[in-house]
């Protein structure tokens, strides 16, 4: 600080005065908050850290949490924690960095709150609690997270003493990154609880979407849906899984339609693929089609009806065991089978529609019909192309979603069908003896 100016240097667009600073360093009571206690999934993440470290034994592993990403400007998106950081210590802290040692013991590192008297505690419009709220002291998480939790300051000592680089440690491997997928592929108790909490707020927000599509065709179209269905994120969640679809009319054949910017009109069906992730930040992943009207028209019903058979079939025959596509092999036979009845396929096209070296079919379905689920809504998916070769196990959680997009400009699809888009999506876990349908098929 210069002796004449009376101001103390800032990161503020304007200097703070001193004589400001003292006056805001007194006179402020401590507020009152319960204590800390340490969380119930303290020795889970125990257990999965040391399984972590068991296969990369002698080596010091250094997890990041991710930073803040800027939306525009000076504003900054909601921050979600790497879900592998989640998954291994809980904390959903900016900047954050887990250290796991050779055996599995471990240290979290986290910013400290600023002290009243600096000058960043009324200026720091991220971390100031005048600005963002009161902020969490290390001690406090270490009681929740249960193991040590260090200024992020000392990290760099931390990491040299490991042996690593002392500044800009660096990112989880992409071997890490597989081996912590390996172990998010089976859930244990308290993560499919997560998940059929995630699953019900989401089915919650489903039904309240659907009574809102009246509303949607008088005023404010495919936007109306998309913001019912958020309000239910926010309020029974941490936010979406993932941003909405809702696509009305030939909006419904279009996979990723994230748009959702068109009008609602009766008569046509409205496709809405929207799930809850929950305050533990694991999500759901449902896909519901509905008719504007009070029924789907005939043409609707019959795609909507080989959609739903084709739903029923694979989850009647998920079992451990199975090769993880033996369930959508199922769904799209059935699905072909439809498209011929339908008059898209001839009888002859059957087995070339299902080869595997044509896929013909993928005109119509255009996607897979299983990802695995959990903290992402295709979760584990550094090794996807590992799980998709492997068998089901008990505790494993994913989707079954088979579809079809009959577009609106499809000369190959019968005048009547086209525009029509149905999928229905459902969540389910593979028990030891079949499977249990985590959301409804309704």
């Amino acid at each position: 600080m210069s002796g004449t100016s009376g101001t103390v240097p800032c990161v503020a667009a304007n200097p703070v005065p001193q004589r400001l600073l003292d006056f805001l360093s007194q006179g402020w009571t401590d507020p009152d908050h319960s204590p800390p206690t340490p969380d119930a999934r303290v020795s889970a993440w125990r257990v999965r850290r040391r399984r972590l470290a068991a296969a990369f034994p002698d080596q010091t592993l250094v997890v990041h949490s991710g930073h803040e990403v800027v939306r525009n400007g000076t504003t900054s998106y909601s921050f979600r924690a790497h879900s592998d950081f989640i998954y291994l210590c809980g904390a959903d802290e900016p900047d954050a960095v887990l250290v796991i040692h050779p055996g599995g013991d471990a240290e979290l590192f986290v910013h400290a709150p600023h002290l009243r008297g600096d000058v960043q505690w009324f200026t720091d419009a991220a971390r100031s609690p005048l600005w963002a709220g009161p902020q969490p002291v290390p001690e406090e998480l270490a009681i929740r997270f249960g193991l040590p939790v260090r200024p992020l300051t000392e990290l760099p000592g931390e990491l040299a003493g490991a042996g690593l680089p002392e500044t800009d440690a660096p990112e989880l491997g992409i071997e890490v990154s597989k081996a912590v997928a390996r172990l998010r592929l089976v859930k244990d108790p308290f993560e499919l609880a997560s998940l059929r909490d995630a699953a019900a707020a989401s089915l919650l927000g489903h039904e309240e979407l659907r009574a809102a599509i009246p509303e949607a065709i008088r005023a404010g179209g495919e936007r109306w849906l998309e913001g019912t269905f958020l309000r239910r994120c926010s309020t029974s969640g941490s936010g979406p899984g993932y941003w909405p679809i809702v696509g009305a009319g030939a909006h419904a054949c279009i996979l990723h339609w994230h748009r959702n910017d068109g009008p609602v009109r009766h008569g046509d069906v409205v496709l809405v693929d929207a799930a809850v992730e929950n305050r533990d930040h694991y999500t759901a992943d449902i896909t519901r089609t509905y008719p504007t009207g009070a029924t789907f028209t005939p043409a609707q019903q019959s795609v909507f009806d080989i959609v739903q058979a084709a739903h029923d079939a694979a989850i009647a025959s998920i079992k451990p065991g199975d090769g993880f596509h033996d369930s959508q092999d199922v769904a799209w036979s059935v699905l072909v089978d439809g498209l011929i009845d339908l008059g898209v396929f001839r009888p002859d096209q059957r087995d070339e529609a299902l080869d595997p070296n044509t896929m013909l079919h993928r005109r119509y379905t255009l996607h897979r019909t299983s990802h695995m689920l959990g903290l992402d809504v295709h979760d584990s998916q550094v090794i996807a192309t590992e799980y998709r070769a492997g068998t089901l196990s008990p505790g494993m959680v994913f989707t079954i979603e088979p579809g079809l997009y009959l577009q609106d400009n499809d000369d190959t699809v019968p005048a009547p069908l086209r525009g029509i888009g149905v999928r229905i999506e459902d969540d389910v876990v593979c028990t030891p003896n079949g499977c249990d349908v985590l959301t409804s098929a309704g």
